[in-house]
C-alpha cells in the first residue's frame, strides 16, 4: 500500500502533525489536496531553501517564490515566478487550485514525515517527505549515457525500470532481460555492484540488445544522485549524466470487503504495471507490488486483464494482466468495454479475388473552432472538434509532442492559457497522409516573456547524433535573451545572433548568424559550435526549473541545458 495515497484523515505513518518545526531544507511530495487524491500520474510538491526561497512543481509547471515562517505561521508569497506550459485540462485545474491553497496558506503543522498547510483550522493541502532515501523505491528509466558522452532516450516500445530493495538490492528489467545488483547510497553518493542478467536473446525491437548494455554500463559508472520532486539523476565520477528516472506511483489498492471478487498480484517480484486500459498499449498509472490484493470490478471481453478498484486512478479503475493475478469469486464480475487507444494498422495486401466496381472514398469532415480566441488572463475558453471519415486525430499546444494527445471524432476540452497559445488538430487521413488544423488563443494581460532580460551559461546540448553531450572542456557557451526578442551569445569560438520567438512554453528560434573567426583549440571547438547552432532553429519548448534552463525540439529531445548567470 502506497503511504502517499493516504485518506486526508490519517497521516502516512499515523501521526498527527503537530504546529511548527523549521521548514527550511525540506522536500515535500503532494498527497490531498482540498479533501482530494491528487491526479494520478502528476507529482506536485514543494523544496523550502534554507535562503527564503521556496520552489516546486504544482504538477504542470515548475515555480519559485519566496516564504516567511514565523513559529507555525507561514506566508507563501504570490504571484510565483513560473513556466507556463499548458497541460490538459483536469492537471491545470488541479495546478490552479494548488497554487491558489498555497498563496490561502496561513499557518502549517508537521511531523518528520508529514505536513499540512492550512488556513486556520482548514487543511488546504497535505504532503509527506520526499526522503533522499533510495531504500524501497521504484523506478522508470527516461534517458540513459551511452558511453559515447550522449544522453538519449528509450528506443521505442521498450521499458527500463530500477527497483531499490530495502536490504541494498536493486533489480530490474533492462527492456529484454532481467538484471540484479547490489547498492549503498548515502548523502547523495551511490556505489552500484556488479550486474548480473539472465540471458535472454530479444531481436526485437531493432537495438534493444545495444540499448541493455549501454544502460547496464551507465548505471554502474554512477557514483552520485539527486532528487528532484519525482525525478532521480545520477552521474559518473567525471559529473556527467549517467541515467535519468522517474518515480513510478505505487498503486493503492484498498483491503477488499468479505466476499467480493478478489485478485492478489503473483509472479512478479519487480512489481506489476496498472493500466488505464486492458493492453500494453495504454499508459501507466502506477505499480502494484508483489503479493498486493484488491477487488475486481470487472474484466476484459478476452479475459486476459483484469479491472480492479483503484480510487487514485482518474475513473477509479486501474488494469492488471491476468498473467499476474489469482482471481477468487471472480467468475461473475462484467466484461467492461474500453475505448482502445488508436493504433494505426496497415492494411492487408488484398487477395487474388475478382475485383469488385470501385467505390466512392468518404470524403473526410474536418472542423477545429474555438468559442473564444481572445481572452483576458485567468479566463478559459473551450476548444471543439469535430472529424470523420479519417484515421486518427490528436489536439494538443503547438511545440508539444502530438502522440500524447489521441483524442476521439467528436469532443471539446476547456483550455486556460496563461499566455498567447496556438492549439493544433492533426488529422491522419485515410490515404495516409496529415492534415493540420490551428486555432490561435490570443491572451491579454500575458505573464511577460520569462526569458527576457536573462543569461546562461550552456552546460549540454545536442549534438545532432541523438543526444545531449557536455561541452568541450576549457570552452565556454552563453544564451543572452534580451527584452526586443534577440538572442546573442558565444557559441564557444564565434559571437552568434537570432531572433526569438515565446508562444507559452513554445519558443520559436531564427537560424543564427555569427562572427567568422577560426580557432584551432581545444582540438573539436569549431565542430562543436557548428552543432550548438544546427541545434538551435530546432528548438521547439523550454521550461525554467529554479536556475536550469531545459530546452527540447519538437519531438521532445533534449536540445539545450544551461544554468542561469545572476
Amino acid at each position: 500500500m502506497a503511504t502517499f495515497e493516504a485518506d486526508t484523515g490519517d497521516t502516512a505513518t499515523g501521526e498527527t502533525p503537530e504546529a511548527g518545526g523549521d521548514l527550511a531544507g525540506t522536500n515535500w511530495v503532494l498527497g490531498t489536496l482540498n479533501d482530494e487524491l491528487r491526479i494520478s500520474g502528476t507529482s506536485p510538491f514543494l523544496q523550502f531553501a534554507t535562503d527564503g526561497t521556496v520552489s516546486g512543481s504544482d504538477g504542470c509547471n515548475q515555480f519559485s517564490t519566496t516564504y516567511v515562517q514565523d513559529g507555525s505561521n507561514l506566508t507563501i508569497e504570490q504571484p510565483a515566478a513560473s513556466t507556463m506550459m499548458a497541460c490538459e485540462e483536469p492537471v491545470m485545474a488541479q495546478a490552479t487550485a494548488f497554487m491558489t491553497a498555497l498563496a490561502d496558506t496561513t499557518n502549517f503543522a508537521m511531523t518528520e514525515y508529514d505536513l499540512a498547510l492550512l488556513n486556520g483550522e482548514q487543511i488546504l493541502a497535505t504532503f509527506i517527505v520526499n526522503s533522499s532515501d533510495l531504500a524501497d523505491t521504484a523506478w522508470e528509466v527516461v534517458n540513459y549515457n551511452n558511453g559515447r558522452d550522449a544522453v538519449v532516450s528509450l528506443v521505442l516500445g521498450t521499458e527500463i525500470s530500477a527497483n531499490f530493495g530495502v536490504e541494498g538490492d536493486l533489480t530490474g528489467n533492462a527492456g529484454c532481460n532481467q538484471y540484479f545488483t547490489t547498492f549503498t547510497a548515502s548523502d547523495g553518493s551511490i556505489e552500484i555492484g556488479t550486474i548480473g542478467s539472465s540471458m535472454r536473446f530479444c531481436s526485437e525491437p531493432p537495438g534493444v540488445m545495444e540499448q541493455e548494455a549501454e544502460y547496464l554500463a551507465a548505471l554502474e559508472s554512477a557514483v552520485t544522485y539527486s532528487l528532484q520532486g519525482d525525478m532521480l539523476q545520477m552521474r559518473t565520477a567525471e559529473d556527467q549524466l549517467a541515467v535519468v528516472m522517474t518515480r513510478k506511483l505505487m498503486v493503492d489498492l484498498p483491503e477488499p470487503e468479505p466476499a467480493v471478487p478478489t485478485g492478489r498480484i503473483t509472479g512478479a517480484p519487480q512489481g506489476v504495471n496498472v493500466r488505464s486500459g486492458p493492453g500494453v498499449n495504454f499508459p501507466i498509472i502506477g505499480l502494484a507490488q508483489n503479493g498486493d490484493e484488491g477487488e475486481i470490478v470487472g474484466r476484459s471481453a478476452d479475459n486476459r486483464w483484469w479491472a480492479a478498484a483503484v480510487p487514485s486512478a482518474q475513473d477509479g479503475i486501474g488494469w492488471v494482466s491476468a498473467d499476474f493475478v489469482i482471481a477468487i469469486n471472480a467468475s461473475d464480475v462484467p466484461v467492461i468495454e474500453v475505448a482502445p487507444p488508436i493504433i494505426i494498422v496497415p492494411t492487408a495486401a488484398p487477395t487474388p479475388t475478382p475485383i469488385p466496381a470501385p467505390t466512392a472514398t468518404p470524403t473526410p469532415q474536418i472542423s477545429f473552432t474555438a468559442d473564444q480566441t481572445s481572452i483576458q488572463q485567468g479566463q478559459c475558453t473551450t476548444l471543439r472538434w469535430s472529424v470523420e471519415n479519417i484515421q486518427a486525430v490528436w489536439v494538443y499546444p503547438q511545440g508539444e509532442r502530438f502522440d500524447r494527445f489521441p483524442r476521439t471524432g467528436q469532443g471539446s476540452e476547456q483550455v486556460c492559457p496563461t499566455s498567447t497559445t496556438t492549439y493544433e488538430m492533426r488529422v491522419l487521413l485515410r490515404d495516409g497522409s496529415t492534415v493540420i488544423r490551428q486555432v490561435t488563443v490570443n491572451v491579454t494581460g500575458a505573464t511577460p516573456d520569462p526569458l527576457a532580460g536573462t543569461r546562461w551559461d550552456v552546460v549540454n546540448f545536442n549534438n545532432g547524433q541523438g543526444g545531449l553531450v557536455t561541452l568541450l572542456q576549457n570552452t565556454h557557451m552563453t544564451m543572452v535573451f534580451s527584452a526586443d526578442g534577440q538572442l546573442t551569445g558565444s557559441a564557444s569560438c564565434n559571437n552568434y545572433f537570432a531572433s526569438y520567438q515565446v508562444n507559452g512554453s513554445n519558443i520559436t528560434i531564427s537560424p543564427p548568424g555569427s562572427s567568422q573567426r577560426i580557432c584551432d583549440v581545444p582540438e573539436g571547438i569549431m565542430e562543436q559550435e557548428a552543432q550548438f547552432l544546427a541545434i538551435l532553429p530546432s528548438v521547439a519548448t523550454f521550461q525554467i526549473n529554479g536556475s536550469i534552463l531545459e530546452m527540447r525540439t519538437a519531438g521532445g529531445q533534449g536540445a539545450v541545458v544551461a544554468n542561469r548567470i545572476p
